[in-house]
């Protein structure tokens, strides 16, 4: 989840210097439009990613760099754990941290602090899942935070004074408080039951997460039912945002990204992006548009920068299929737009 202000900073950065590139060069006045034009043939459509990667979450870092960890969908762990930085305007990058065995699920940057925050809740044997915390610039590992076995911590958020995680197989929301600079002060997590969270036993359940910076309320999705629920994060109170229109479910609901207050919800299997307009305090909903791409392959989470939303191509259905070599199967991030 990237704020509203920091959205239209990186958007008016990015016009700004393009203004000032196709002046210099062609020494006219060039419309807000022409820019817009050209900005979309420079910055590439699709970001190759290291072949053998499993990719699972995304998340935007300083400037245009983002970040994708890897998973283990296929159950090869040759690259799990690794974490690759790329450059959204470049389209190179190079692998940051390289791999641990432990699989990856969702990430979420701090800018105060630099830290890099990576949940550990996949794989096999199911022990000592929590968030690994990174510095984002090396990739230098500053702590490992164990929540404790038997659970699949899916996705994290950090905010102004807690980092949240999800559980897929529980109702429990998992905080670590932050100091007021952000840093984190104590391997101590807090657990917060969801009370009002409806589970389906049999499936995965509570998947990506966003909200305001403050923390003091998280839209979360289950994957399993599609409901979209408001939780507190003080009480716990988990209530089902009510949504109109078309769509007011969304099943396969895999990452969330937050713009102001549109939602935007991944669908991994359905191969589309939900738009939901979101009210002020976050509780009620109104279905926009699906957005589509014909390079979507099963993507699971998403990022925002400027009019652009950002999605991990999976490539869950070759990984996965019979004989195949999971260390052959490239990915990429695609690029979308509002």
């Amino acid at each position: 989840m990237r704020n509203t202000i920091t959205n239209h900073l990186h958007c008016s950065a990015v016009l700004l210097t393009a203004a000032i590139i196709l002046t210099a060069t062609l020494g006219t006045t060039t419309s807000a439009h022409e820019i817009d034009q050209t900005s979309r043939v420079i910055w590439p459509d699709l970001i190759p990613i290291p072949v053998g990667f499993e990719p699972e979450g995304i998340e935007l870092g300083k400037d245009q760099d983002f970040f994708v960890g890897t998973l283990a969908f296929s159950g090869n762990h040759t690259n799990a754990g690794a974490i690759y930085k790329g450059n959204l305007v470049t389209g190179e990058g190079q692998i940051l941290v390289q791999p641990t065995g432990k699989p990856i699920a969702g990430l979420s940057y701090d800018e105060r602090t630099d830290y890099l925050y990576a949940a550990t809740g996949f794989g096999n044997p199911n022990r000592e899942r929590g968030v690994n915390v990174y510095a984002a610039t090396s990739g230098r590992l500053l702590g490992e935070i164990i929540f404790g076995d038997d659970m699949v911590i899916n996705d994290v958020l950090v905010t102004e004074r807690a980092v949240y995680c999800t559980d897929s197989i529980s109702t429990t929301l998992y905080k670590i408080p932050l100091e007021d600079n952000g840093k984190v002060f104590s391997s101590t997590v807090e657990k917060i039951e969801m009370t009002g969270f409806e589970m389906n036993p049999a499936k995965y359940n509570a998947n990506g997460l966003a909200g305001d910076f403050d923390g003091k309320e998280l839209v979360i999705v289950n994957i399993s039912t599609g409901v979209l629920y408001l939780v507190d994060t003080e009480s716990g109170a988990a209530t089902p945002v009510n949504v109109q229109g078309e769509e007011q479910l969304f099943q396969n609901g895999d990452g969330l990204f937050m713009d102001g207050r549109t939602l935007y919800i991944m669908r991994n299997f359905a191969q589309k992006i939900a738009v939901v307009q979101l009210s002020d305090d976050l509780t009620q909903g109104t279905f926009i548009k699906n957005i589509v791409s014909d390079d979507f392959s099963i993507p699971t989470t998403i990022t925002g920068y400027g009019n652009c939303i950002y999605a991990i191509n999976t490539h869950y259905l070759e990984l996965t299929a019979e004989g195949a070599d999971p260390t052959l199967v490239e990915t990429e991030v695609v690029k979308v737009y509002k």
